[in-house]
């Protein structure tokens, strides 16, 4: 993936059994770093550091970003989480952030000019992982700035009076990969609501 300066996670189980016998790759925005730790395997450190928080491994940082990760596995199952099933969920899914450049801080945003240099590697990677279902972390900005070539709208997904915008994506060989989004679980985000959007696409 000559693109891809930030390589995906992919957990051990994701070409197997997957979550819930389906592919889910999780696309996030972007990296808050230095431009020295903005290293291919940036995305695999997180995860890690993120699963060794939850085991009591690491002691760095309980609470801040790792809530984001917490609440979004929370709303795959629709229920509080062990240590255990965190495991077990980020071995069944592969996650990617979009943007491949760092931001310097937690509220800074991409430029429109950063998606569009992002869309290449985005096409890379999901034809390589070959999703059955993808999931973005932002209904606004990022949502908005996926690359709309081989993009097609499918009805909106109507849940307790929301509409829920999605759609498909082509693959190269010619696979449909349906592409929702999700508010972004930094904020503002009720898993267990959400729990009942994304096991409608499950």
């Amino acid at each position: 993936m000559k693109d891809v300066k930030f390589e995906p996670w992919k957990g051990k189980n994701y070409n197997t059994s997957g979550f819930n016998g389906k592919k889910i790759l999780v696309i996030g925005e972007s990296f808050y770093c230095s431009e020295e730790d903005a290293v291919a395997t940036l995305t695999t450190k997180i995860v890690k550091d993120y699963l060794a928080i939850r085991k009591g491994e690491c002691r760095e940082n309980k609470g801040g970003w790792t809530n984001t990760y917490l609440k979004f596995e929370r709303s795959l199952i629709g229920k509080e989480t062990t240590p255990k099933e965190s495991r077990e969920i980020w071995d069944s899914i592969a996650f990617y952030n979009y943007l491949q450049v760092p931001m310097s801080g937690a509220r800074e945003s991409g430029f429109t000019i950063d998606y569009k240099n992002a869309e290449n590697a985005f096409f890379e990677v999901i034809n390589e992982l070959q999703p059955d279902l993808i999931i973005v972390w932002g209904v606004g900005k990022l949502f908005n700035n996926l690359p709309e070539d081989r993009w097609t709208w499918d009805k909106p997904l109507n849940v307790e009076g929301w509409d829920i915008q999605n759609g498909f994506y082509q693959l190269d060989n010619k696979k449909q990969v349906r592409c929702v989004a999700v508010y972004h679980p930094s904020t503002g985000y009720q898993w267990d609501w959400w729990h009942k959007v994304i096991s409608r696409f499950l």
